[in-house]
């Protein structure tokens, strides 16, 4: 028999898109609000999202190989794709720039666009973002407009991922809370430095006696950091809190003799 749990079911009670200003020049992390924070002014707001919800559309390359006579032997994927899109309610300066074409007034031939896309959707309270870790193109099918005038806007967002195959990032209220690490250095380390990542940005150059003070200025030179708390003795192990959570790691070291600093999350 199947169980059905609700609080898994997911419909969203609303949502907002918005585009990442192209006049914005501060990093994409410093732009992302957490949940319950409204979205800074660099984020342009193309409106309401249709109750349908978002559609997330992968895609792969697929090739299949004979052998032995036997058709499709084996079959391997690869070029994995994945495609956005929804509806917005709203006709404004960002949805009329995505259908209508870059000249104000007129309805021109459009041609598609690349922005950082920004998905905020709240179910009971509950907020979630979804963020492209790289822009994404826009482009807009045929949108409707109503005896009343409403129009309706089909927005399709092509997404491109970053080095790791990452395309968007998700932030919730579950996710987004301090988070407490552990980092330690071998014991017997001499000499050397380490370094230490979270997310997508890393550090380099942590002496392997750093004091709790240099390992908490480190981490807050990383604009993935808003703050962070370091206890513990120096050389370690150190215990870290990150203000507004993220995923802390340890790359390759450079320490004597050589050994590999940890990282576990409490």
């Amino acid at each position: 028999m199947a169980v059905i749990n609700p609080d898994n079911a997911s419909v969203f009670d609303e949502g907002e898109g918005y585009l990442l200003d192209p006049e914005y020049t501060g990093t994409l992390e410093a732009a992302i609000p957490a949940p319950g924070q409204a979205p800074g002014a660099m984020w342009l707001d193309f409106g309401l999202l249709g109750t349908e919800g978002v559609t997330y559309t992968p895609g792969l390359e697929k090739t299949f190989h004979d052998g032995w006579g036997n058709p499709r032997f084996k079959g391997k994927t690869s070029k994995g794709t994945l495609e956005l899109s929804l509806n917005a309610l709203e006709q404004n300066t960002v949805t009329k720039r995505i259908a209508y074409g870059k000249h104000e007034g007129y309805i021109s031939l459009p041609k598609g666009f690349h922005a950082h896309l920004l998905l905020v959707t709240r179910e009971d309270d509950i907020e979630e973002i979804e963020v492209t870790t790289r822009p994404a193109l826009l482009t807009s099918g045929a949108w409707t407009k109503s005896e009343s005038g409403v129009r309706t806007f089909p927005i399709t967002a092509d997404l491109f991922a970053d080095a790791e195959g990452r395309v968007l990032r998700k932030i919730d209220e579950a996710s987004a809370g301090p988070k407490t690490f552990t980092v330690t250095v071998p014991a017997g380390t001499t000499a050397g430095t380490f370094p230490l990542r979270v997310d997508n940005q890393t550090v380099v150059g942590i002496a392997y006696n750093a004091a709790n003070a240099a390992v908490k200025a480190a981490l807050e030179l990383l604009s993935t950091v808003t703050s962070a708390t370091v206890t513990g003795s120096a050389g370690g192990p150190y215990t870290v809190v990150l203000a507004n959570g993220g995923t802390l790691t340890a790359p390759p070291a450079s320490l004597t003799p050589a050994g590999v600093v940890t990282v576990v999350s409490a």
